[in-house]
């Protein structure tokens, strides 16, 4: 049996409170893409996956596939504006031959193989199986969609309701069947099965669990991160640098070239900020620091952009299984003024840790013309960082 699994993953990260999509958001560490697609690659059943995606995110979803290394093959299509126009999209690329079509969440990490290999047992003969857990609190139905205050209300029989998870499971020609039924009439659903629903169809009903949940806010990742490792902790480092000024130089602070007639001395670009930063990250996560990883005598790191070091720092800090809270830089600087630089500062640190603005603060400040700062010498910067430890 030929079993295709469509992958919904052309959503933003606007609701979710992210500067991009939200599958890109680290998981304990890792994309959230990235656990989806490591379980659906090791279920047995599965003959072909079809990605819908955004074509902004295609090279970097592409890298994520490379990475896992498929022995399944897998293609791409493009998100459409609505969820059911994406799902058609990518049903269209199924191959005609797929006697089984399974629709997933890029954004439900948690759905192990096994609820791809064991929905096929269940299909027998019907066209349409959905995972679903039972309704705990009491649902009301208000008289006015979205809306708040005085109105009528209906209490709904919760022994009846179910809450609706993915994968979902369709027999090919069905699934076409109910986006071909559901474009002529005019129906949109905010799942595949209630377009399926909508022209009468059958369908199984199968146990799903709790854990498989979908990231939908910031306030879903505790959760999941929980289940998936149980206990994390919070920890905070510090850094501190100093770098000589020197002519002939150029000035590089948060990764942007400031004008001045001096620059810092060092190995690399003597990015002093950043490295501040890279040290404190580092610190956070119980490591060692900047100069045993990218030592000052390696011609490898000569004239490097230190925010090309700060990318490798947070991979370095993916593979300890931590993840980036906060970052917080003060410069020490008797000149140049770096108030006009600070925006774009913010959003390469930002960038390179795949954090957002709002978790990065660039500050300076002079030392009122005291010590080597103050004679214009040097500038130094210090910075704290914060880190979800997670325990393995």
């Amino acid at each position: 049996m030929k079993v295709s699994v469509i992958i919904v993953a052309a959503g933003s990260g606007r609701r979710f409170g992210y500067e991009r999509n939200k599958l890109f958001f680290p998981l304990c560490g890792k994309p959230v893409l990235t656990y989806t697609l490591q379980h659906v690659f090791a279920a047995a059943c599965v003959s072909e996956v079809v990605l819908v995606i955004a074509e902004r995110d295609r090279e970097d979803i592409r890298a994520i596939v490379e990475s896992l290394h498929p022995s399944v093959p897998v293609r791409y299509a493009l998100g459409g504006a609505e969820r059911e126009d994406s799902v058609y999209n990518g049903l269209k690329e199924t191959a005609a031959d797929t006697d089984i079509v399974m629709v997933h969440d890029g954004s439900r990490p948690l759905a192990g193989p096994e609820w791809f290999d064991n929905a096929l047992a269940a299909m027998g003969d019907a066209n349409v199986a959905v995972y679903a857990i039972p309704v705990k609190d009491t649902v009301k139905e208000r008289e006015h969609a979205n809306a708040w205050g005085l109105q009528k209300v209906r209490t709904l029989e919760r022994s009846r309701l179910i809450a609706v998870q993915t994968p979902q499971i369709f027999r090919r020609q069905t699934l076409l069947e109910a986006h071909r039924y559901a474009k002529e009439h005019h129906i949109s659903g905010t799942d595949d099965a209630s377009l399926a629903e909508a022209m009468g169809e059958a369908i199984v009903v199968l146990q799903g669990d709790e854990r498989n949940r979908k990231v939908t806010t910031m306030d879903d990742v505790p959760i999941m991160e929980f289940y998936m490792t149980g206990p994390s902790e919070h920890r905070v480092g510090s850094g501190y640098d100093v770098h000589q000024l020197a002519s002939g130089r150029p000035l590089v602070l948060g990764g942007v070239h400031v004008p001045y007639e001096q620059g810092l001395a060092g190995h690399s670009d003597a990015d002093v900020l950043v490295h501040a930063v890279m040290d404190a990250l580092l610190g956070a996560a119980g490591l060692k620091d900047i100069g045993t990883y990218f030592p000052d005598n390696d011609p490898a790191y000569a004239g490097i952009s230190s925010i090309v070091l700060l990318e490798k720092v947070r991979q370095i800090l993916i593979e300890n299984s931590c993840r980036i809270v906060n970052i917080d830089v003060t410069l020490l600087a008797q000149q140049p003024k770096i108030k006009p630089y600070v925006e774009q500062m913010t959003k390469n640190l930002a960038e390179a840790l795949q954090i957002s603005p709002q978790a990065v603060s660039v500050k300076a400040t002079t030392t009122e013309h005291l010590g080597f700062v103050g004679r214009q010498e040097g500038m130094a910067a210090q910075a704290a960082a914060m880190v979800i430890k997670y325990r393995n």
